[in-house]
């Protein structure tokens, strides 16, 4: 696959919540290069040797959207717009300095990746790395291991709301210790270790008899 091929003027995909405006000026942009590069031979790529990588200027690209299209669009927005696209990728989310490969002069540039990741099973490539405890040449069944995953979810609200319990318990405890002592002695201080009201909120006693 040839160069060219791989950063195809026409083949790019705007993602499903972009905005009309952004819309316009991407169709904008890639209309006013493919225009340039096929019909008036003007090199828009300045990494010509990456295969998978188109590199903009900037200032270029705002020349040839207002010549092509009779539309001058801000740095801002352009980079905005280019940033909407699910593919080519942006690589970068603003402007960055960058030197053009066809004449060698410095650019204010944006790249966009035209390369295909490699799509994986999140889920599977997770799993796989995890011990859940058989054997290793056993094969792991999808199903048995997403019951596993929910059980353990379960499990961990229950360590979490068990937990926030706790915390109230605590308050509460704290709360009552210190209106008691107040009443007392203004200038009371309370004095316990965190293993102390641990103790009292999981003692099996009568708090209300305690003397903290």
């Amino acid at each position: 696959m040839t160069t060219q091929s791989n950063k195809s003027l026409r083949d790019y995909t705007m993602k499903a919540d972009i905005s009309q405006h952004h819309e316009r000026i991407i169709r904008n942009l890639f209309n006013a290069l493919f225009v340039s590069e096929r019909q008036h031979s003007i090199k828009t790529d300045h990494s010509p040797s990456d295969a998978n990588v188109r590199t903009l200027d900037i200032y270029q690209v705002q020349q040839l959207i207002q010549s092509h299209c009779d539309k001058h669009y801000s740095k801002r927005s352009i980079t905005g717009a280019l940033f909407s696209l699910e593919e080519p990728r942006l690589l970068d989310h603003y402007a960055v300095n960058g030197i053009s490969e066809i004449d060698g002069k410095r650019i204010d540039a944006i790249r966009l990746d035209y390369s295909k990741p490699a799509k994986t099973d999140e889920l599977a490539e997770e799993l796989a790395q995890i011990d859940l405890g058989g054997s290793p040449a056993d094969e792991i069944d999808k199903c048995d291991a997403s019951r596993r995953w929910i059980k353990r979810a379960v499990h961990l609200e229950e360590v979490y709301i068990e937990q926030q319990d706790t915390i109230q318990s605590l308050r509460s405890i704290i709360i009552d210790m210190a209106e008691t002592l107040h009443v007392a002695d203004p200038n009371a201080r309370i004095s316990m270790t965190s293993s102390d009201l641990l103790d009292l909120v999981h003692s099996q006693n009568d708090m209300s008899d305690n003397a903290f």
